[in-house]
């Protein structure tokens, strides 16, 4: 029963490119169907409504936590085949009202923790609201009570996610989560992508060596993304943004942030961004 992978990160830090990496393994294809990548969201409300057999639409978001966890044993149980079920999700990683972990350990083989700069998160949150309004950006990252959707309206489908601050997310999927759980960082996904994929693939003992892990960042390469979704679309772009894949740049913040917009989130999140690599120990920004 523990057939659950989750592929968890804060909103904007690598899990699309990671679950095309995962697509890139599984499709025989030698270019990518964006629309069929072999992961599902935790949140979304078709999904989880198919497996209770009724609407959530009367509940409160504290009532389908307490239902949650039954459902992802739900579909850890169906999934028959000798590959995990990749799930993505931007929850934080806490219990509900019950004081039961939103994501059971019971159904769970592991969990993938993607890690990214906030200051280039900022950037790439504004962009993908469909503007450069990074002062909001930086408020969002900054804010223990964020969440998805922002204004509690049915985005994409979706039911309410828990998301906090940037360093509480990071915390909660180190710290509370009670399952194996390796963290990534972006940026040694996009400098050093063979061994870390690689490392990725091995610590989630799939059955895939170094040819088919090259073989897929072919497939997934950023400008092969961009290219497909501008002839084919995808389905997960934003509302307002006018593509998903940007950039994926590191350190694109020194290219748009405020001296201002900077200090706000290493004031908040400077621990965190020491512990990953992202601030020297006088504070400084280490640069990629």
């Amino acid at each position: 029963m523990e057939n659950i992978v989750w592929i968890a990160s804060f909103p904007r830090s690598g899990n699309t490119w990671l679950r095309c990496f995962l697509a890139g393994l599984l499709q025989e294809s030698e270019e990518l169907d964006l629309d069929r990548l072999p992961t599902v969201h935790c949140a979304s409300r078709a999904r989880v409504e198919q497996s209770l057999c009724f609407s959530t639409g009367d509940l409160t978001a504290s009532e389908i936590n307490i239902l949650r966890p039954g459902v992802y044993r739900h579909w850890a149980e169906a999934c028959d085949t000798s590959l995990p079920l990749f799930v993505k999700t931007h929850d934080c990683y806490v219990n509900n009202s019950q004081g039961l972990p939103i994501f059971p350990a019971d159904a769970s083989r592991a969990a993938i923790y993607l890690i990214r700069n906030p200051l280039d998160v900022c950037v790439s949150y504004a962009n993908f609201w469909g503007g450069d309004d990074y002062d909001k950006a930086a408020d969002y990252i900054c804010d223990h009570q964020h969440s998805h959707p922002l204004d509690h309206s049915n985005m994409f489908g979706q039911l309410y996610q828990y998301i906090s601050d940037w360093s509480t997310h990071v915390k909660s999927w180190r710290d509370d989560c009670d399952m194996p759980t390796k963290i990534i960082r972006y940026e040694d996904m996009k400098r050093a992508p063979a061994s870390t994929f690689l490392d990725i693939v091995q610590f989630l003992q799939l059955p895939y060596g170094e040819q088919e892990v090259e073989t897929s960042l072919e497939k997934c390469d950023f400008a092969k993304l961009q290219n497909r979704e501008a002839v084919s679309g995808f389905r997960e772009r934003p509302y307002e943004g006018d593509r998903f894949f940007r950039q994926g740049r590191v350190d694109d913040w020194r290219n748009s942030l405020q001296a201002q917009t900077v200090e706000q989130l290493v004031n908040r999140h400077s621990e965190e961004m020491a512990r990953y690599g992202y601030l020297e120990e006088d504070g400084s920004i280490i640069a990629y």
